[in-house]
């Protein structure tokens, strides 16, 4: 059943992720007290990681308008402190690409690939935004205890890490997404984000979920898992 329902969702342009494995405990056992969701577009992965972490705080940051004001609306209950901007390298007002599924806009144009993978999920506007460094916003977030860093953001998450190298340096773990074909234009692939944390001493323990093209079974992208040796 939950694979009919990927199918249909996947035909129509939108990407389900299943969280794998279902047993958290690895996670829970990490005794984690702040979640960083870099790219929380609507809340999704706020409310998910609420479920298996419920003593957390989490600080999101979302810059699109229109996901911001429906991501406070769907984490009202939730312990967090949201940003309406973009985390990057420089502070700066940059144009993002708005997707017509839009955990798929970007800061950087969509490759071909993209368009021809996930149907349906092609640019309609632009939006002008904030971005932000990590690194220059770190004193004033909320920040308790251990804390993990989550980054979904279409292409961008080397910029994310270069604007934020400091703080990523001090984190416990780090779940974040990484393509191993390029669907956005200049996007760092997994190899290249794999060398980047382990250069600022993570080490990568696997991908927390897979997404595969329904055409070829190839894994596209991943959600892959790091974690911080010198905080061990």
């Amino acid at each position: 059943m939950i694979k009919f329902i990927q199918d249909i969702f996947y035909k129509m342009g939108l990407i389900v992720k299943l969280v794998r494995p279902d047993n958290n405990l690895w996670l829970q056992q990490r005794n984690i007290k702040t979640v960083l969701d870099v790219g929380a577009n609507t809340g999704q992965f706020a409310n998910l990681i609420h479920k298996i972490l419920p003593q957390a705080n989490i600080i999101s940051f979302e810059p699109i308008k229109k996901c911001y004001n429906q991501l406070l609306q769907n984490t009202a209950s939730l312990n967090i402190k949201t940003y309406n901007c973009a985390l990057g390298e420089t502070d700066e007002m940059q144009e993002i690409n708005i997707s017509a599924h839009s955990p798929s806009s970007s800061l950087l144009p969509m490759t071909k690939l993209h368009n021809e993978v996930f149907a349906g999920t092609n640019f309609v506007e632009t939006e002008s935004i904030t971005v932000k460094t990590l690194d220059l916003l770190f004193a004033e977030l909320p920040i308790k205890g251990k804390f993990m860093i989550k980054v979904d953001v279409q292409g961008f998450e080397d910029k994310v890490i270069k604007g934020g190298a400091e703080t990523f340096k001090k984190a416990d773990c780090v779940l974040i997404e990484t393509s191993f074909v390029e669907l956005y234009e200049g996007q760092l692939l997994f190899d290249g984000i794999y060398q980047m944390l382990v250069g600022l001493g993570f080490e990568f323990k696997g991908n927390y979920t897979q997404t595969k093209s329904k055409e070829d079974g190839s894994i596209i992208y991943a959600e892959s898992f790091f974690v911080n040796k010198n905080q061990l």
